[in-house]
């Protein structure tokens, strides 16, 4: 074998060992890609149980069966606030159609800094309180906003790192998909 065979075979080697987990298993869905959804490797999403700003404990191995929107933010973050008027339009939009709507605030000042900027805004979708990052963590997320979609599986499919227009058609057939699966 000559050295340009040794070298490519180490190429293909290497390609293969770094080929991301979704190409490898049949590539992106051309749907999520259109929408700018990372497609995601499909793993079983870690439980976690918050408070919303009602003081209702949420646990979100009780959503088993429903798309589910994960959304991390903060009331500091410029790019989070730039999202939030489409994630409210993309609530009321799917809300009654088995869709799981949460967001949850990473805010070290806790509950009342929060309650304060929903209710200036008039948001209605639920808010869940984590000031000491412990899902932001356990999923991973190193910036914010990042959201995360869960199949009815109560798996990872999706991942958008950085503000996104939650209202667009893209999205909205995303969703669509995801819900009618």
């Amino acid at each position: 074998m000559t050295i340009k065979g040794v070298y490519f075979r180490l190429f293909v080697l290497i390609f293969i060992l770094l080929m991301p987990h979704s190409f490898a298993e049949g590539g992106e869905d051309p749907l999520f890609l259109k929408a700018g959804v990372q497609t995601v490797n499909h793993k079983k999403v870690p439980d976690f149980r918050l408070e919303e700003l009602n003081g209702k404990k949420v646990e979100l191995k009780h959503f088993k069966g429903q798309v589910v929107f994960l959304n991390f933010w903060a009331t500091w973050c410029g790019p989070c606030k730039e999202e939030m008027p489409s994630m409210e339009a993309l609530y009321q939009r799917f809300k009654e159609k088995g869709f799981v709507f949460l967001a949850i605030s990473v805010d070290y000042e806790g509950k009342k800094k929060v309650k304060e900027f929903i209710d200036k805004h008039r948001y209605t979708f639920p808010v869940l309180i984590d000031p000491k990052n412990f899902t932001l963590d356990l999923y991973g997320a190193k910036r914010i906003p990042t959201t995360i979609l869960i199949d009815k599986k109560g798996r990872m499919v999706g991942k958008v790192i950085g503000p996104k227009d939650w209202n667009s058609p893209e999205i909205i057939s995303v969703l669509n998909q995801l819900i009618e699966k």
